[in-house]
């Protein structure tokens, strides 16, 4: 009986087997010393924590405090007529700001806690003009992280909100605080966070606007615009004086009886320096229509208007938000968004 012979081992085989073994074992190794000591890694655990409703990891994990005040400064740096004596009245406002935020990120149990805290949060929002969710959120993606070598990093990460409908980049600032943990101390640039907030909310209320804006336009629009300051020569005191045409359709010649909107002047970041309701002067049909208004030094985005010498690179314009017709129909734009 002829016995088989076993077959000898090919040897480029078992060499491509052992290559992917140590491959494997590197990528393993990698993954343990490596991702696991990196700013991506600490931040998928802390989006993992915050989706898990994981309080305890999240406050840990980032600096809520520090997240929180620098936030609600942004947004009391938006609204007119804020002086460094009323920021400084504002402090117990803060701490309530920040204790909302706390509230909101802990998921409390306690219904009216949790319905006082949201309530706090939209307020404070809706004082700086746009409208800020407290709940809706959700995580999209992250960039690679940008380190400094001095133990800090920056890391941009993009979150999706439903109220707004838009996707809002936010630069965190990170921290090393172990050899293979980073924690989030701050936002890179918190005025830039509100300022996506704002542009996203702008952008929604456009949006919901635009079917009586149409309906608006069909009838009457100001044309030609422009903005001066004009200053007294027998006193201190100056105005803004702006000029715009106003136009009114065949139809709105016919329909219309008053027409109302706000006239606007803004930093080319869409800082408001200066907003006052308007009548639109519909009897200059086709003509050149001037308003002023007069510039108080008191309100400090007015005294920086009041210390320019050209308006030039700042966004001047007028919207029409409400006309009323001769058969008493009116139809006016929403002035804001809800959660």
């Amino acid at each position: 009986m002829k016995l088989s012979s076993i077959p000898k081992p090919d040897i480029k085989i078992l060499a491509a087997a052992a290559a992917a073994a140590a491959c494997i074992g590197a990528a393993c190794l990698s993954y343990e010393t490596i991702y696991k000591a990196t700013p991506e890694y600490s931040f998928s655990r802390i989006v993992a924590a915050a989706q898990d409703g994981d309080s305890e990891a999240l406050s840990l994990s980032a600096d809520e405090d520090a997240l929180a005040g620098q936030l609600f400064d942004s947004l009391i740096r938006r609204q007119q007529g804020q002086t460094a004596a009323s920021r400084a009245l504002l402090l117990p406002v803060k701490g309530e700001f920040i204790h909302a935020c706390q509230t909101l990120l802990a998921g409390d149990s306690d219904e009216a806690r949790l319905e006082n805290a949201q309530k706090v949060f939209a307020d404070t929002g809706s004082q700086a003009g746009l409208l800020l969710p407290a709940s809706g959120w959700r995580y999209e993606s992250s960039s690679w992280s940008r380190q400094d070598g001095s133990g800090y990093a920056q890391l941009t990460a993009t979150f999706y909100n439903d109220s707004l409908q838009a996707s809002i980049p936010i630069t965190f600032q990170m921290e090393k605080v172990s050899a293979r943990q980073w924690r989030v101390v701050a936002f890179a640039d918190p005025d830039a966070v509100v300022q996506e907030l704002q542009q996203a909310y702008e952008t929604a209320l456009t949006a919901a606007n635009q079917p009586a804006v149409q309906r608006i336009e069909s009838l009457i629009q100001a044309t030609n615009l422009s903005a001066t300051i004009v200053r007294s020569s027998v006193a201190q005191d100056a105005y803004l004086r702006i000029q715009y045409t106003p136009k009114l359709s065949a139809q709105g010649k016919e329909t219309l009886r008053e027409a109302k909107g706000r006239y606007e002047l803004r930093r080319a970041d869409s800082t408001v320096l200066f907003s006052a309701p308007i009548r639109i002067a519909i009897y200059a049909d086709g003509k050149a229509h001037t308003s002023q208004f007069r510039l108080n030094a008191a309100v400090p985005a007015q005294a920086e208007l009041l210390r320019t010498v050209t308006l030039e690179g700042l966004q001047s314009r007028i919207s029409i938000t409400s006309v009323q017709l001769q058969d008493g129909t009116r139809l006016e734009l929403k002035d804001s968004l809800t959660n």
